[in-house]
């Protein structure tokens, strides 16, 4: 379901009702290229009715904490958008994370709203030239039968490729989550002091879709696969 969200003085938008809702019901609408959490007020509302509400940057009703575990990825079910990206296209998906949060393709804020946007089109590349890159290697260096590896400079060229990529994906996975954690102000539990770089190298699966369901609440906005932040898009009319 999609809903209007008129853009009034932020961080004040008005919100129309689509339909009656009760006091209480949660959902997420996009203003300014973010997502943000929408609380119905007490009593409820009718459809057609505008009422004023405080934006808040998605993920602050639960300032301090998660949204829920580093191993709930299944938590929508195990064919959910976020998990199949995860496993499948982890820079992708990280990508729509980043793209949600503002950050550069080097997972750092302050970029031009030019870096911003292509942030979801530069690692798309980056992902799909490893991926060719490494079919291709493999076609021309087939796996030996004894497990010997291939030798000579393409090859030495191709590991060095290999782990920068490696290394790239861990650096945008921990800036990402060390981000997040600060704008929530989510303490570290384990690992103290290296707690991100640490998720982001031996569970990038996982880290990667908590990420997902953190920055956005999957419970009332649909998501998606490859599109720039992820989520289905809703209908923002600025005045």
């Amino acid at each position: 379901m999609s809903y209007q969200a008129v853009a009034h003085a932020a961080p004040v938008i008005k919100v129309l009702a689509p339909s009656n809702l009760p006091g209480g019901h949660k959902f997420q609408t996009k203003y300014d290229g973010m997502l943000y959490d929408v609380v119905v007020p007490p009593g409820g509302l009718k459809k057609g009715q505008i009422f004023d509400h405080q934006i808040l940057p998605l993920g602050t009703p639960l300032s301090g904490e998660w949204r829920d575990g580093l191993f709930d990825c299944f938590r929508n079910g195990p064919c959910h958008p976020m998990v199949i990206m995860s496993a499948f296209c982890p820079l992708i998906a990280i990508a729509q994370v980043m793209t949600r949060m503002k950050l550069t393709w080097k997972g750092e804020y302050g970029g031009s709203p030019e870096e911003i946007g292509s942030t979801y089109m530069k690692l798309v590349r980056i992902y799909l030239a490893f991926v060719i890159t490494s079919v291709a290697y493999n076609i021309i260096y087939p796996p030996s039968s004894d497990g010997t590896r291939a030798t000579g400079l393409i090859p030495f060229l191709y590991q060095v490729y290999y782990i920068t990529v490696w290394a790239y994906t861990i650096i945008v996975i921990w800036r990402t989550r060390s981000i997040v954690r600060a704008q929530n102000s989510i303490p570290e539990k384990n690992f103290s002091g290296c707690e991100d770089v640490v998720c982001a190298t031996f569970c990038q699966c996982c880290t990667i879709a908590q990420l997902g369901r953190h920055t956005s609440n999957y419970d009332t906005v649909k998501a998606t696969f490859f599109t720039s932040d992820g989520v289905e898009h809703v209908t923002v009319i600025e005045v």
